[in-house]
């Protein structure tokens, strides 16, 4: 409810997007581990990304 709170969005569509992000990952965000493993990931993502643009100039 907080959390929703501090994204301005309701509730539900909070509950949606976790449930969504699962089903898509098979990660539970409400669990510690999952959401560190989510963190790292997005975190090598973004430097894989920043390693490309890098590469091209």
């Amino acid at each position: 409810s907080e959390t929703s709170r501090q994204l301005y969005i309701h509730r539900n569509t909070l509950v949606y997007r976790l449930d969504k992000l699962q089903k898509s990952t098979g990660l539970d965000l409400r669990v510690f581990e999952d959401a560190i493993t989510f963190k790292i990931a997005l975190m090598v993502v973004k430097y894989m990304k920043y390693m490309e643009s890098k590469d091209t100039y």
